[in-house]
């Protein structure tokens, strides 16, 4: 009965990835706030340092399947002061790549994004949007692909015609993104901030049966987050994440915990649990050290799918570098005495 699962919902994902009908889901990452870029293109160049890099990577449902395996790269530059005092902005790059199920349904997507943040209230307030443009490609291995038509009484027959009309086994398209944010810092204690982006407003075509009518989806993010010290070495990130496109809604809440340790060796540990609705528990856990922060987690599935994943969603992982340049050591000021005093 299990092997029968397996194999009912490997036709029916690869048909759900391969249809003109199927309404197809952004690649996304559990860690949202681990792939800024990818939320909103105004959180391009929003950090503390000058340059961050971020490598991520994310294999789901591998526990009964060969479904998803997902990377993403990113690198983005911070300037501030650039038209005025307290300003901020960005430029930066990403990469996303993911593989799915035994069609070996690929997506690549290369981006180039910019934000300005404009300061207010005395630069206690900062409000900003950005772009993000690029190039996107898929493709599928329809050889690998099985159909209803090719099962008879004894089984499958690879050998029989599958009935399918193919146009093409690979396809490209621009696309697009916008996106505002605000970020409130009255203290050094505690800071918050909140956005908005739209991704695909141009909705580019997207089919391999060549049909004028299969679009992909406009997207609709919502993100909001705090940073907040509690007390001594502890602070605490509240998080909430939707996403919105088409039929698919994704709500994501959660908290992000943060142990400052060493400022010389290891900085800080990190802990936390997330809610999907509907869908997962997710468990994080990493650390610090020095400009790197690695954070693993582990999606804990809660749909209707635990009756074949047994609870097994999927791991993933992030690594944050920000290099920032060091600042200059200065000589303190002093006034040499005349020697006859």
């Amino acid at each position: 009965m299990v092997h029968m699962r397996k194999w009912f919902f490997i036709l029916v994902t690869i048909m759900f990835v391969a249809t003109e009908a199927a309404f197809a889901q952004d690649i996304h990452f559990s860690q949202f706030y681990s792939t800024p870029m990818q939320t909103s293109p105004a959180n391009t160049g929003n950090f503390a340092g000058e340059w961050r890099a971020i490598l991520n990577n994310k294999n789901q449902w591998n526990s009964f399947t060969n479904a998803y395996r997902t990377f993403a790269g990113s690198v983005d530059y911070s300037h501030e002061s650039l038209f005025a005092k307290g300003d901020m902005s960005g430029l930066g790059i990403f990469l996303n790549r993911d593989v799915a199920g035994d069609g070996k349904f690929g997506t690549t997507q290369i981006m180039l994004s910019a934000a300005y943040y404009f300061p207010f209230m005395s630069e206690k307030l900062l409000v900003g949007a950005g772009f993000t443009a690029g190039y996107a490609r898929h493709n599928i291995r329809i050889e690998n692909l099985n159909f209803g038509s090719q099962y008879v009484t004894d089984g499958y027959d690879p050998s029989r015609e599958s009935g399918e009309q193919w146009s093409k086994n690979a396809f490209g398209y621009f696309d697009c993104a916008v996106g505002t944010n605000a970020i409130l810092r009255l203290n050094p204690e505690w800071s918050a901030e909140v956005g908005f982006s739209v991704a695909h407003p141009n909705m580019p075509r997207k089919t391999f049966l060549g049909s004028d009518d299969s679009r992909l989806p406009v997207k609709w993010i919502t993100h909001a987050t705090a940073d907040i010290h509690v007390k001594n070495s502890l602070w605490i990130a509240p998080m909430f994440y939707t996403m919105v496109q088409q039929k698919y809604l994704e709500f994501d809440i959660g908290v992000l915990g943060r142990m400052e340790v060493n400022p010389i060796s290891l900085q800080a540990v990190f802990f936390g649990i997330f809610a999907r609705t509907s869908d997962a528990g997710i468990l994080c856990a990493g650390v610090q050290y020095h400009n790197v922060r690695l954070l693993v987690n582990y999606d804990i599935n809660l749909s209707k799918l635990t009756r074949i994943s047994r609870g097994n969603g999927g791991i993933e992982l992030s690594l944050v570098y920000i290099y920032s340049k060091p600042k200059p050591i200065e000589t303190p000021y002093y006034r040499k005495c005349p020697e006859f005093m």
